[in-house]
């Protein structure tokens, strides 16, 4: 259990360093005025700040010592990494409120900080409540750990956002309750830590994989949506109605695998298992096509009535099917499968998922430049073209991101061949590359005129 735990807890301790030291540092350089908190609700975010980080960066020591001494006392290290989670995150939120005072009104600052906390408080109770449950199969971990570090990297270049805009309000009164742009990226935090939450405490009463990738699916699109209504938000304020542009990234990745979809014409078999038996559905759109089925690379023709007519289903009951690679080839083009309780198939085991680093250094730079932009209130074109263009970047690459993993592979795996998704999720690799480039020369430009306002 350690082992699987791992990347997950890896990746909260690494969030907890990106969101909590900042806030560290501010307090130790003296940036935060007594004024504004008051030195009893100051101890209170130091005591939150250092309960956050000692406690997000645990489950990562339970998790080594468990796996590096396995025969320790024969400790679960799940119950351990569930409650230090817990704690980390429920301290995380009360920063986020003690941090948005500066940036949301007080309306806004109850209302998510009790709507969170109430979730956290409910997700708790039904964790502790459920029972150890059945553990997940490693295909589901990699799924959530795939899930996590996606949430974990937005968040935490979200959270460094909200910190500069709350930083800004100490100096400029034009930045205090920042409007929209403080109360998007406020939300988009609490929201995030709490997804976050989730996903170390899953739900354990999901067996299946598809309803885990449901799950994450719908927590990554949460987090893609918000984020890109705080980027869209953020031009609109500096541009005007000249910032729908960015709508073109997501528009042009999903016309492009739309298109790609509809002009392959392919229809993929679908699968299930029912009693040890794989059931293969082929659809109407291969028939009088030559299908075959392999197990383990071995080919197994299909023999059944009407094969190839829609509604007609073939059967396979060979033994011991777990753990084999099970794949379908149409007119002698592997199409690989997932089947439940088979394993995955084809090589979409070993893919893995694009990087988020350069997303987030090109967020980082976008928070930094928009934080001052917004403060100055007329930036020059320059500036307006660098967060422009450093924006598509961020939104392709998070569609690049979203392509590479497993999750969508699965949702559109009876949609899409597997070199259909590679396609979109090249193109966004391609867009991302061009727009960081074109943004990076109009940074350096800004950097050379000093005209960046």
């Amino acid at each position: 259990m350690a082992a699987e735990l791992m990347n997950r807890s890896r990746g909260m301790a690494e969030g907890a360093v990106v969101m909590v030291c900042p806030v560290l540092l501010a307090l130790a350089l003296d940036k935060v005025d007594l004024k504004v908190y008051g030195r009893p609700a100051l101890f209170a975010m130091l005591a939150m700040a250092g309960i956050t980080l000692i406690s997000g960066i645990c489950p990562l020591l339970v998790c080594c010592f468990s796996k590096r001494f396995p025969g320790m006392g024969n400790i679960n290290p799940a119950p351990v990494t569930a409650s230090l989670a817990t704690l980390s995150s429920s301290c995380l939120l009360i920063l986020a409120c003690f941090i948005g005072q500066l940036v949301v009104s007080r309306q806004v600052l109850i209302a998510v900080g009790v709507l969170c906390g109430a979730f956290v408080l409910v997700r708790t109770v039904i964790y502790y409540l459920g029972g150890d449950g059945k553990p997940y199969s490693v295909g589901l971990h990699k799924v959530l750990d795939e899930s996590h570090e996606f949430l974990t990297g937005v968040t935490g270049i979200l959270f460094l956002g909200l910190e500069g805009l709350a930083l800004e309000g100490h100096e400029n009164q034009m930045v205090q309750k920042a409007g929209p742009v403080g109360t998007i990226s406020f939300i988009v935090c609490a929201l995030g830590v709490c997804m976050m939450y989730l996903e170390m405490t899953p739900p354990l009463h999901f067996e299946d994989l598809g309803e885990i990738v449901c799950l994450t699916l719908t927590l990554d699109s949460i987090m893609a949506g918000g984020t890109f209504t705080l980027l869209m938000v953020v031009m609109f304020k500096l541009m005007g109605p000249p910032a729908l542009v960015l709508f073109a990234p997501p528009v042009l990745i999903i016309v492009e695998l739309v298109y790609r979809i509809s002009d392959d014409g392919t229809t993929l078999p679908t699968t299930h298992t029912t009693g040890g038996v794989i059931e293969a559905s082929i659809p109407a759109s291969l028939d009088r096509t030559r299908v075959t089925f392999a197990v383990n690379g071995r080919p197994i023709p299909i023999h059944a009535p009407g094969v190839g007519q829609a509604g007609q289903a073939s059967t396979l009951t060979p033994a011991s099917l777990e753990p084999t690679r099970v794949a379908f080839a149409v007119d002698g083009r592997p199409i690989p499968i997932l089947a439940p309780g088979v394993g995955q198939a084809g090589q979409a085991s070993t893919l893995t998922p694009a990087s988020l680093e350069l997303t987030r250094v090109t967020f980082t730079g976008f928070l930094a430049v928009s934080i001052t932009a917004i403060r100055n209130t007329s930036p020059s074109m320059l500036t307006s073209c660098f967060l422009l263009f450093a924006a598509s970047a961020i939104v392709f690459g998070l569609s690049w991101r979203l392509l590479s993993q497993t999750q969508i592979r699965n949702r559109l795996a009876d949609l899409a061949l597997p070199d259909l998704v590679d396609s979109s999720a090249d193109l966004a690799s391609l867009c991302t590359h061009f727009c960081i480039v074109i943004a990076t020369i109009l940074f350096l430009a800004m950097a050379g005129t000093g005209r960046g306002k």
